[in-house]
């Protein structure tokens, strides 16, 4: 049961992302084998906050935004919403830079389930790089 974070879930769910994004190809491989998957409740509050940003942004419209949250809401994500896990977030959080503690969350989560967490943010992968356990979306796909 791996942990996805919401950088994984935009590349899934944005209007007009590209099917060869390696997050795609993740999405596809996974449903396919019926993975299970983990993020903190957390990831509908910053996944619906990016296709917001992105109507702002002239990224896509209104509409499509609103299609792309329905998907959102019908991926196969378990969410979880554990006190310890923001205990942890924060500890994290202030050993590493005071990273935002959002993306901690779910490093956290990952950590105490024990499994991998899938990511497309470089510079968390890059802050935690002794973390073998967190992983890009490509290095599933090998």
């Amino acid at each position: 049961m791996p942990v996805v974070d919401a950088s994984v879930v935009v590349d899934w769910i944005a209007p007009g992302v590209d099917p060869g994004v390696p997050a795609v190809a993740l999405l596809e491989r996974m449903a396919a084998a019926e993975t299970e998957l983990l993020a903190p409740r957390l990831l509908m509050e910053e996944v619906s906050n990016a296709l917001l940003t992105g109507i702002r942004r002239g990224r896509w419209s209104g509409a499509e935004a609103d299609s792309a949250r329905t998907v959102l809401r019908r991926l196969p994500v378990r969410l979880v919403d554990e006190p310890r896990d923001l205990e942890r977030a924060w500890d994290l959080a202030r050993r590493y830079d005071d990273h935002p503690i959002y993306d901690m969350l779910y490093v956290a989560l990952a950590e105490r389930r024990r499994t991998q967490l899938v990511t497309a943010d470089a510079a968390l992968r890059q802050i935690l790089g002794g973390f073998g356990w967190i992983v890009a979306p490509e290095d599933l796909l090998d």
